[in-house]
């Protein structure tokens, strides 16, 4: 894998080639996770996946290693297996790990890694965690997924970095690490960092119909603005079904959409009225609709499993911004 920080840096290459990796050539999922690697997986097979970055989970190890002996030391038996004590424990080990400073070295290294985006991807990010696969039913448990929108500089990408890091010690995740005897600070995530795409509209797509377990219908939802209202279930969005034979558009509601979340001129994300005139209209177009549908059947195609797909569109132009097949979580 080909590692983002610089042979000409005062730091080791050597030492610190493991610690971030390009998106592009991300396909370990042990070390950059399965969300990561699947986006580099299909950016490598030529779908629109936007450029990126991942802290690795050797990255993870190093920003938390001047707390593990504390956190080890801090989590008895008698915490653990007393509700209020680990949710007071797990509670305490997230404050200190957001608050911990980034390591100088990883510090460079993420620096350099920002520093091989252009001016207008470095202009408003997203990190979100990106989970090794063979943990997610183990080590990890449940509630460790995060995303945080809009960052803008090196800072707001650490501190991103680090809440995804902390989202490892929550209660439910420690003690079932404790019952299965895993150390707890063995445990590591990545984080994947891209660009914000600025979207016109957004949403999911599903390559089997959910509702229905139709493997002949795809269902689309989308949002006007950034997707993330569908995702977390924020907004009621329009949805579409699509025939796959045919591909043609068999159903469709639209629904009444008057807020939408943007990139801000500063690159945060900000909350818009919908234009009036859009307020009752589609968020997609027919042309777009099956243009979505035939991306999605190439995924699936690819993947030889049906498909749960984030998805953008800029214009005319689809983004491809996960992809995971369906009943697998992919945190």
């Amino acid at each position: 894998m080909q590692s983002l920080y610089r042979k000409d840096s005062c730091y080791s290459w050597i030492a610190t080639m493991f610690l971030i990796h390009s998106l592009s050539e991300s396909t370990d999922a042990t070390a950059v996770g399965a969300k990561a690697a699947t986006l580099a997986e299909l950016k490598r097979a030529g779908f629109n996946v936007p450029n990126g970055f991942v802290l690795t989970t050797a990255a993870y190890p190093e920003f938390i290693a001047p707390l593990a002996e504390t956190i080890r030391a801090r989590l008895t038996d008698d915490v653990i297996m007393d509700p209020a004590e680990i949710e007071h424990a797990a509670t305490e080990i997230r404050a200190e790990i957001t608050a911990q400073p980034f390591p100088s070295h990883l510090r460079a290294a993420l620096e350099n890694a920002l520093a091989n985006f252009s001016e207008t991807e470095r202009a408003s990010l997203i990190a979100r965690t990106s989970t090794p696969s063979d943990d997610l039913a183990t080590a990890f448990g449940s509630g460790v997924a995060r995303a945080y929108l809009g960052l803008v500089g090196v800072e707001e990408i650490e501190r991103a970095a680090a809440k995804c890091w902390a989202a490892l010690w929550n209660s439910r995740s420690m003690y079932y690490r404790h019952r299965k005897k895993i150390v707890q600070t063995d445990v590591a995530l990545a984080v994947l960092v891209q660009p914000m795409i600025p979207a016109n509209s957004a949403g999911v797509m599903f390559t089997k119909n959910p509702t229905t377990n139709d493997a002949n219908e795809i269902q689309i939802k989308a949002v006007w603005g950034l997707g993330v209202p569908v995702t977390s279930a924020r907004f009621r969005p329009d949805e579409f079904l699509v025939d796959k034979a045919s591909g043609e558009i068999s159903d469709r509601t639209i629904e009444e959409q008057v807020v939408k979340l943007v990139v801000g001129a500063d690159g945060h994300v900000e909350e818009h009225g919908v234009a009036e005139s859009q307020i009752n209209e589609p968020s997609l177009t027919d042309a777009q609709i099956k243009n979505l549908a035939a991306v999605g059947q190439q995924i699936e195609t690819f993947f030889n499993a049906p498909q749960d797909i984030e998805w953008a569109i800029v214009g005319d132009k689809i983004f491809v911004l996960q992809a995971r097949t369906i009943g697998v979580r992919n945190a």
